[in-house]
Formats: structure tokens, C-alpha cells, sequence
């Protein structure tokens, strides 16, 4: 008999087992272990150590699937009740913070890791062609298989904490980042004032720093990993990074159930908030949401769904700070980048964060009206999907003005590069279409990206940017050397912008029918 702290959890696990789509899931990733195999064979002729190269590969898309599925799946598990308004319901059977933890976050950790050990006995074939050995693929598994459970724990805590999805998703990405990435920087940072003179190398502030980077690098994957995937290895197939990510999930999971009570006690009001000033800061009225605008669609997702005139005002200074940085840094440490220099890395930031922040309004834009059930609302109104759709991204896309300036600022400080770029690549013909073939592939790729981001965002409750971040890598990497195999010269790309082409038509068609059938069924 079940015992009552596991039955959530028991019965979320009998769930995830007789959905097709665990099934899928392992089918489509045994099948990409087999196209690694293939595409090996076709780049090395299966020399020079192509076990080893074939478990790398196999490792870094283990890696981005595992970081997707922290930002998405994992992180998803108790707002997904919070948004719903069901968290509620599952407080009224009387089950406890542990129980629930268990059953939203442990059962979902759980199928991720059966995920994981289902490739094992595939992967074991890099053993046969020669370049790893079988305690080399233990130790990886191992590593991979602690930083799954400490980047689910993580994501659980984060879960807890934040109302949205969105926002736990983001607060995960974050603490990894500052953890892994940020933490050995300002200890790099912090030493050399410290070389310079300028402060004492043992002062306790810059000891404790040292100390938080050290246990940073030890609990690193990617440092484990690369000691592990090294020719020779023979260490430890459980080594200090596993021990030290399981520590670092089993403290999150403490704190995700002590703080359960504090952040999910109350049922918090499911509607979108409207993003602007209150009322009582006077001087800040002019950037209330006003009256509605004759685009009333328009104006509902400019102050509810991309936070108004503040929210633009805020990211105009957010994305200003790091600029700003690299503009005023001390000549002691190297000064400040040149103006073309400037101009580059502020043209790549800003049109990486536009990427970003496109990806996010696709897997949003009809998030809200499905999760409060008023497609069919939408439905009665006087248009089309297609015109609604259109409405609603006139009202998102202002909240791109801040990227888009420092972009523009940043074509200007870099144009004597680009007008350069430019003559050297028209002074040729074949590398004019070359140019021309693979600006069109990347448009057409980033249109078919936000296309399928939109789909899935129909299709799944949870996880649909990070489902379509993996299936677009996973396409790219094998259309590319399949394409590259096949055709040699500048016209390689062109059937794929073809087959890009249609493949957008036809998400364009299935996600206004999805539309339609998810506002008939409401």
C-alpha cells in the first residue's frame, strides 16, 4: 500500500510513464545517438580515436538538453499550479510541503534521469571504436547525472519562490551564470587590485572569495567533463563535482520545503498585472496605460504582457549598464575598447538579446489566454486569428526599442567593419551569393524558430521555448553536415531555404487551426 507522503509522487510517476511522449522522447534520442555515429563516419572515416569524439558529441548535447530542461521542465513544477490556480486544491487534501515537492518536483527529476540512462547501452558503443574507456563513460554519466539533480533541485527552489514560470525559469538561468561564471570572475576581479597593490591578498573578504571559486571550479560539469574526456584519464568514476552537486541539490530541496509555507501559503490572483507606475507616485502618472488605444489588443499587451512605458524606460538602463561599464573602464586594467571594438560587441549583444527577447514573446503571446481559458473570447471578436495575432504583436514588439537603439548605436560605431565587409564581398561573385545564400538561410531559420516556439507554446503546458532551443539545434547540426556532405560549393543552402520555406508555411497554417480548435473546445 502506498504510503500518503508518496502517493502524489507514485501517481506522478505512473503518469509519466504512460504518456507517449516519455516514449518519443527516447526514441528521438536514441535516434540522434545513431545520426552522431553516421556523422562521424562521414567527417572521419572512423579514425583517430572516433569513440571518443562520438561521446563528446554525445556529452555536449546531453549537457544543452539538461540545461533546457532546468530552465524549462524542472522549473515549471509548482507555478504551473500557481498560474492554473490549483495549488490551492492540493492544500485542501491535507498533503504536506514534502509531499507535494515530491510529487511536482522529485517525479519529474526522476523521469529525467530514466531519460538519461536510456542511451547508456547505446553510448556503450564508443568503447568498441576505440579512443574511451568504459570507467571514462561511468564518470561522465556520473557528472551528468549529479547536475541533473542539482540543477532540478535548483529549479524546484526557484519554482517555489517565483509566481511565473517565466520568472523561475529566468532566476535559474541566473544562479547557475553567477555560480559557475560570475563568482570565479570577481575572483579574478578581486585579485588583481590585489597584485597592484592596492588591497591586502589576505584579507578575509578576498579569502572567502577564493574559497566560493575553488568550490565553484570542483562542482563545474563542464571542468569534470573535460578532465574526464581527456586522453589517459583514470580517475575516480564518483569524483568530488558528483559529491559536491549532490550536497548542493540536497540543500535546495531543504530550502524549497522551508520556504514553502512562506511563498505558496496564499493563492495569488491568476490575472496579468498591468506594468506601469501606481497611482500614488504622481510625478510617474504620465506613464500609466491611460486609455486603451483603438488597437485595444495592442494596447492590453503593451501594459500587461510587456510591461508598459516602465518596463521600456528600465530596460533602456538595464541594457545601458554593461555599455556603460566597457565605456568607463579604469585604463589600469586595460582601458576602454576601441570605438569599432565597442561597436562590434554592442552590435552582438544587442541583437542577441532582440533573439531572446522575440523567443520569449513567441512562447508567450498566447500564453495567458489559454492558461485563463478566453481564446474563445477572442474567437466572438469582429477579425480573424490571423489579425488578432497581428494586433497583439503590434503591442509587443515597442518593447523592443531599447535593443533596437543600442543596436542601431552600435552599426554606427562599427560602420567603417561593415562598409569593409561589404566591398570585399561584392568585389567577388561567388562570395556575393554565398553572402546573400546564407543571410537568407538565417532569416528564414529565425523565422521557422519563432514559428515552431509559437506551435509548441499550443501544444504543451510547459516547456515549449526550451523544447524548441533543443529540436532547432538538433536540426541545424544534422541538416548541416548533411548538406555539407551532399553539396560542396555556395548553392548548398539554397533546397534547405527552400525546405525552410515550406516548413514555415506550414507551421503558419497549423498554428492558426490550433488556435481555432483550442477556442471551439473552450
Amino acid at each position: 500500500m502506498t504510503s500518503p507522503l508518496l502517493a502524489l509522487f507514485a501517481r506522478s510517476l505512473r503518469e509519466d510513464s504512460r504518456l507517449k511522449l516519455t516514449y518519443f522522447a527516447r526514441v528521438g534520442l536514441v535516434t540522434v545517438i545513431l545520426l552522431f555515429m553516421f556523422a562521424i563516419e562521414s567527417e572521419t572515416g572512423w579514425s583517430n580515436g572516433p569513440g571518443l569524439e562520438f561521446f563528446n558529441m554525445v556529452t555536449v548535447i546531453d549537457m544543452v538538453f539538461i540545461v533546457l530542461a532546468g530552465c524549462g521542465y524542472f522549473a515549471s513544477a509548482i507555478t504551473e499550479e500557481k498560474e492554473e490556480v490549483t495549488l490551492g486544491l492540493l492544500r485542501m487534501t491535507n498533503l504536506n510541503p514534502l509531499s507535494i515537492l515530491l510529487g511536482k518536483g522529485t517525479s519529474r527529476l526522476c523521469s529525467a534521469l530514466l531519460l538519461l540512462t536510456a542511451q547508456l547501452p547505446f553510448t556503450m558503443l564508443a568503447v568498441t571504436l576505440g579512443g574511451i574507456s568504459l570507467g571514462q563513460i561511468a564518470a561522465a554519466y556520473c557528472t551528468m547525472g549529479a547536475f541533473m539533480i542539482f540543477l532540478a533541485n535548483l529549479a524546484l527552489l526557484a519554482s517555489v519562490v517565483c509566481k511565473r514560470s517565466t520568472g523561475a525559469a529566468v532566476l535559474t538561468l541566473v544562479a547557475l551564470v553567477f555560480f559557475f561564471a560570475i563568482v570565479p570572475l570577481l575572483n579574478f576581479l578581486a585579485h588583481l587590485p590585489a597584485q597592484l597593490g592596492l588591497i591586502d591578498e589576505d584579507a578575509a573578504w578576498v579569502q572567502a572569495l577564493d574559497h566560493l571559486a575553488g568550490f565553484a571550479h570542483v562542482a563545474s560539469p563542464a571542468g569534470r567533463l573535460t578532465e574526464i574526456l581527456a586522453t589517459g584519464f583514470d580517475g575516480r568514476v564518483f569524483g568530488w563535482q558528483a559529491a559536491s552537486n549532490l550536497a548542493l541539490g540536497g540543500v535546495c530541496f531543504l530550502l524549497a520545503w522551508l520556504v514553502f509555507d512562506r511563498f505558496c501559503d496564499e493563492q495569488q490572483e491568476s490575472a496579468p498585472r498591468r506594468g506601469g507606475a501606481r497611482q500614488r507616485w504622481r510625478w510617474l502618472r504620465r506613464f500609466q496605460a491611460g486609455r486603451a488605444w483603438p488597437r485595444a489588443l495592442a494596447w492590453k499587451d503593451f501594459y500587461f504582457l510587456a510591461g508598459g512605458k516602465v518596463w521600456v524606460l528600465g530596460k533602456y538602463f538595464i541594457y545601458g549598464l554593461p555599455l556603460l561599464a566597457m565605456i568607463c573602464w579604469p585604463q589600469r586594467w586595460g582601458g576602454p575598447p576601441g570605438l569599432k571594438e565597442f561597436g562590434g560587441i554592442t552590435f552582438w549583444l544587442m541583437a542577441l538579446l532582440i533573439c531572446l527577447e522575440l523567443a520569449f514573446v513567441a512562447a508567450s503571446i498566447f500564453k495567458t489566454e489559454r492558461q485563463a481559458h478566453t481564446l474563445s473570447t477572442l474567437a466572438v471578436l469582429p477579425m480573424s486569428m490571423r489579425r488578432i495575432a497581428l494586433h497583439k504583436l503590434l503591442g509587443i514588439l515597442p518593447a523592443l526599442l531599447p535593443a533596437a537603439t543600442y543596436l542601431a548605436l552600435g552599426v554606427l560605431c562599427s560602420f567603417e567593419t561593415i562598409a569593409e565587409i561589404l566591398r570585399n564581398v561584392s568585389m567577388s561573385r561567388s562570395g556575393n551569393v554565398t553572402a546573400l545564400l546564407f543571410l537568407g538561410y538565417a532569416f528564414m531559420q529565425g523565422i521557422f524558430f519563432l514559428f515552431l516556439t509559437a506551435n509548441l507554446s499550443l501544444r504543451i503546458k510547459r516547456g515549449a521555448l526550451p523544447l524548441a532551443i533543443a529540436v532547432q539545434f538538433v536540426l541545424q547540426f544534422f541538416l548541416g553536415i548533411a548538406f555539407a556532405a551532399a553539396f560542396r560549393d555556395e548553392w548548398a543552402l539554397a533546397p534547405l531555404i527552400v525546405m525552410t520555406l515550406f516548413a514555415i508555411l506550414f507551421l503558419h497554417h497549423d498554428t492558426f487551426q490550433r488556435l481555432e480548435n483550442l477556442a471551439a473546445e473552450e
